[in-house]
């Protein structure tokens, strides 16, 4: 999800330099930090318990942290890809751009703390460049996404106030490069509490840890939901050894 730029904003009015941070020795050689690793994070995607089969698709996930009242929210997208893995139904995020137009209403939006809510034409838009949009740098190294049914809740889910009463639920936790500092992780919960126009929708929580004399967390809650883009994208199936073998006799 891309919430950085409302999490770096609410981090930076809580951290400042660290005291007393120890200075290398004058004239001691600086230590060369090794290169950071560039490209789209290394996904892993874990999940459990019974979950809905209509999940499988591609989605435009829309989140809302609440302002003053329910109209007024900074609002934050992501695009998931929902497959079928080994009869396990599992998520990837998609790191891409939003289209220029797009872009722009949800800046504006997020200038005047209005919710924005995607149209049609906005999800045909998103659909017709899932492939092709230009790929977004998120400055994460590694990501787990996990979801689970609700007859497979670990105990957190089962505890926490935004995931208890949910369907299914989902977290994504991040570890981010060095260039993304004083961000060292994130996390994105996601409680779907009920189905709503064809998607599912609930409770958001967004939560980052920044570097400072000791980790500070900057924890973020309101409302997620989920828009169709597309229908299943399952892989295809591998051919069989008979179905290979006459391939080419149909002509």
């Amino acid at each position: 999800m891309k919430l950085a730029l409302l999490l770096t904003v609410c981090g930076a009015l809580l951290l400042g330099a660290p005291v007393g941070a120890q200075q290398p020795p004058a004239g001691a050689p600086a230590k060369q930090a090794p290169p950071e690793e560039k490209g789209p994070p290394k996904q892993e995607a874990v999940s459990g318990g019974t979950l809905p089969d209509d999940l499988v698709g591609r989605w435009l996930v829309v989140g809302w942290v609440a302002i003053r009242d329910d109209e007024h929210a900074k609002t934050t997208t992501g695009l998931w890809d929902v497959t079928r893995e080994d009869a396990q139904i599992v998520f990837t995020e998609n790191y891409r751009e939003m289209p220029p137009r797009i872009a722009e209403e949800l800046a504006d939006a997020n200038a005047e703390d209005k919710k924005w809510r995607p149209k049609p034409q906005d999800l045909s838009e998103i659909a017709s460049g899932w492939d092709t949009l230009p790929a977004r740098d998120p400055k994460i190294a590694t990501q787990r996404n996990e979801i689970y049914g609700k007859d497979g809740f670990d105990r957190d889910f089962q505890n926490e106030e935004q995931t208890k009463d949910a369907i299914w639920a989902a977290r994504q936790t991040s570890q981010f490069r060095r260039s993304a500092q004083p961000s060292v992780r994130g996390i994105n919960v996601f409680g779907a509490t009920e189905a709503r126009d064809g998607g599912y929708a609930g409770n958001y929580t967004a939560a980052t840890i920044a570097a400072a004399p000791f980790p500070i967390p900057i924890t973020l809650k309101g409302k997620f939901q989920m828009y169709r883009v597309a229908g299943a994208s399952e892989p295809k199936a591998r051919k069989g050894f008979w179905s290979s073998l006459f391939s080419g006799c149909a002509k």
